[in-house]
This record gives structure tokens, C-alpha cells and sequence, in this order.
């Protein structure tokens, strides 16, 4: 009897044991890309943010690397190597939907991502075709005027009301011998900036109708697009701006040689650290509504792979960044725009950033989403229509005659 009760015991103690092996679960690593064009402004938050996921999911481990650019993601998709996860745009612009379409990246309907928290815009940026993609955003970006506010303040200049207002303070910082608005004219997206706060205040109707894939009144852009020219004749973006990129710009306007400088409220951290105050605001129209426009942030954005090992692990780094607890995190640190709202919002300028009556929308985005292989104005827009007004070499009425044409090549429309 004694033999028998002591092999019982040790076959019970086997047993807990071969039980208790297989229910540990093995180390799982996730390589994900990260947004490496912004490792400065995202380095911090995210060390803490994958540090508090792995203390959360101990037999999950992140291999995270800043290595998330189209040029990488575009390698990886060609060469069939893409990691686990990696930061992704939404649609912002066309390349999530192209993954998406083409059956690189995961659906996520099946995995019940909680949205209850987003706006209607972070679920759209999120989705193509009806089905989730990536995580969502929490986040608004957009691009905003930064001013001087010592030179404001010495020239007499108060922040402007409306439109009128803000011509009325780039001339009074003309004439005083400053460059009004700091420009970069260099690059394709260094010139843009100034177009995009301008389009939802001065053109809404012409986009509304664009996107409506309607006929379209072309007026009012005509009319903006004449201002962008006007200016840029006048000197009020910089004598040379055609040949500086966008850190010129920011150097014009940190060395306190420009009164204004256009930039994206992603930015907002350099510019509170500057020896001088720093105030902003939203483009205003006539009626002096101000206007932010349609941007949400990629800065929490990743999609998983479609032929990642690790979906269910994958798919939990979403979850994780969509929760209060990373969101919170990222705001610390960066002090975006929060579009949910139970996050505590960082400082004043963030406080100031979000003085906007409407979100209006962006352009590039209006004009990419009437393109296809055959047309694509956005194209026209940012490489030909902008870079021939800055130089004057075309007017407004011109410049909408070829976005026009390039619009009517495409089937969308």
C-alpha cells in the first residue's frame, strides 16, 4: 500500500507539472516600426508607453524600431518583409487603402476594436472599405499660424480676428521690415502649409463641391489661389523663400526675423521652448470663423501584417494603444490636440490650439480623394499649380484650369 500511495503521489506531481508546462505560454516578439520621420518628437513617449505594455504582457516582448517610412514600407511590401506591426497614415493619404486592398495588412473587424470612445472622423481614418485597418486615432493635428508675440506687442498688432485683420498685420509687419509669414518654397510640402489653413477659410464651397463629385464653382479657390501669388510677390513669405526649405523657415521665425510662421501644431513643443512667447491661431475668414482642418493624428496609427505569426499579440499592441493609459502618456509628452475626451490636456498652448470654430477640410485630401492611376490633381497641385504661383507664372484662373483638367482624367469623377 505504502508503494502504491507513493506512486500515486508522484504521478500526481508529474501530472501538475507536464499541466503546469503547458499552460506557461512562450515569449512572443513583436517587431514594429515606428514613424521615423518624428523619433525626436516620439522617442520618449513611446519608451514609456512599450514599457507599460510590456509590464502588462509579460510574455510579450517589442522589438520597436524607428524604420517606418513609405520608402521602407514599400521595400518591405515588394520584397514580402514586413514586420509584425508598423505606423500607418490612415487616410490621410492613399497607401493604408492600397495595403488594404491589396491584402497586405490585417481586417480587424473580426478582433471588435472598441470605438466608443472616437469621433466619427477617427473611425473613418481607420477604415477602408467599410472594414477597420488600424488602430485609432486619438489626436488632432493641424496646420496653424504660430505669431511673434513680443513683435506683435511692439508693433501694436493684435492677434487677428478675422481676415481682414490678418492682411491688415502682414502689411504692418512689412513695412516695419519683417517677414510676415515665414515659408519654406523649397520643397513640394514646405510650400504648402500656407495653402492648406488658407483652403478651409477662403475656398470651403469650391471643396465641398469637389468632394461631392458634382460640377463644381471654382470661384473662390481662383480667388485664393490669386492671394498665394499676391503675397508671394510682395515678399511677405521672405525675399528668398523659393530657395529655403521648412527649417529656414523655422529658423526665420525662432531668430525673430518673421512675425508669423505656418506650421502643424505637431510642432508645438519646439515653439514653446523659444526665448520669446509664442501665441497661435486658427486661420480666420471674413466673418472671423477660425478654421483648423481635417487632419487626425498618426502619431498612435499602426496596422499589423497580414501574414504576421503573432495576430492576436499583435492586435493587443492596438488595443494597448487605444487605451486611456497610452493615450495619456502620449499627450504628456507631446501635447497634441486630444479628439477623446477623457485625457487631461497637457498646457495652455495646447488649450490655445484648440480655439477653432470648425474643422474644415484639407485640400490635398479633397483633391486626393477625386484621383485615381489616370488622374491625380493632388499630384498637379503640390508639384506644378504651386511651385508656377510662387513664381508667378501662372494666375488662380490658371492654376484651377489644370487641377480641373486633371480631375476630368480620372474615373472617380
Amino acid at each position: 500500500m505504502k508503494k502504491v500511495f507513493c506512486l500515486v503521489i508522484s504521478v500526481t506531481m508529474m501530472l501538475a507539472m507536464l499541466t503546469g508546462c503547458g499552460a506557461k505560454k512562450d515569449t512572443v516578439t513583436l517587431t514594429i516600426w515606428g514613424d521615423a520621420d518624428n523619433q525626436a518628437i516620439l522617442e520618449q513617449a513611446f519608451t514609456e508607453i512599450n514599457e507599460a505594455f510590456e509590464k502588462e504582457h509579460p510574455d510579450i516582448k517589442l522589438d520597436y524600431q524607428y524604420s517606418g517610412t513609405f520608402d521602407t514600407i514599400n521595400v518591405a511590401v515588394q520584397s514580402d518583409s514586413l514586420p509584425d506591426l508598423f505606423w500607418v497614415q490612415g487616410n490621410k493619404s492613399t497607401k493604408m487603402a492600397e495595403l488594404a486592398r491589396n491584402g497586405y495588412i490585417l481586417n480587424l473587424d473580426s478582433y471588435d476594436m472598441d470605438s466608443t470612445r472616437y469621433s466619427q472622423a477617427a473611425i473613418d481614418y481607420a477604415t477602408v472599405d467599410g472594414s477597420v485597418y488600424c488602430s485609432y486615432p486619438a489626436f488632432l493635428d493641424y496646420a496653424t499660424i504660430y505669431y511673434n508675440k513680443e513683435i506683435f506687442d511692439a508693433l501694436q498688432i493684435s492677434k487677428p480676428s478675422d481676415f481682414g485683420e490678418l492682411v491688415a498685420a502682414v502689411e504692418t509687419l512689412a513695412q516695419n521690415g519683417y517677414t510676415p509669414i515665414a515659408l519654406g518654397g523649397k520643397g513640394d510640402f514646405d510650400r504648402y502649409w500656407l495653402i492648406q489653413v488658407m483652403a478651409p477659410a477662403l475656398c470651403a464651397d469650391t471643396m465641398e463641391q469637389i468632394s461631392g463629385h458634382g460640377d463644381v464653382d471654382f470661384t473662390s479657390m481662383e480667388k485664393m489661389f490669386d492671394t498665394y501669388r499676391e503675397w508671394a510677390e510682395k515678399g511677405y513669405m521672405g525675399k528668398d523663400f523659393t530657395s529655403i526649405d521648412a527649417v529656414g523657415a523655422q529658423l526665420a521665425f525662432t531668430n525673430g526675423e518673421a512675425g508669423m510662421i505656418v506650421d502643424g501644431t505637431w510642432n508645438n513643443q519646439m515653439y514653446r521652448e523659444l526665448n520669446f512667447e509664442v501665441g497661435s491661431f486658427a486661420f480666420p475668414d471674413e466673418n472671423g470663423t477660425r478654421y483648423a482642418q481635417s487632419g487626425e493624428s498618426n502619431y498612435t496609427t499602426y496596422a499589423v501584417a497580414a501574414k504576421t505569426e503573432h495576430p492576436e499579440e499583435a492586435v493587443e499592441y492596438l488595443r494597448f494603444l487605444n487605451s486611456q493609459q497610452a493615450e495619456q502618456i502620449m499627450e504628456n509628452y507631446v501635447g497634441s490636440i486630444p479628439s477623446v475626451k477623457d485625457l487631461n490636456i497637457r498646457d495652455d498652448s495646447v488649450k490655445e490650439h484648440s480655439e477653432f470654430d470648425v474643422v474644415g477640410a484639407n485640400i490635398y485630401h479633397v483633391l486626393s480623394g477625386v484621383a485615381d492611376e489616370t488622374g491625380k490633381p493632388q499630384d498637379v497641385f503640390l508639384g506644378e499649380v504651386l511651385p508656377k504661383l510662387m513664381m508667378s507664372e501662372i494666375t488662380g484662373k490658371e492654376a484651377v484650369a489644370m487641377i480641373e483638367e486633371e480631375m476630368n482624367k480620372s474615373s472617380v469623377r
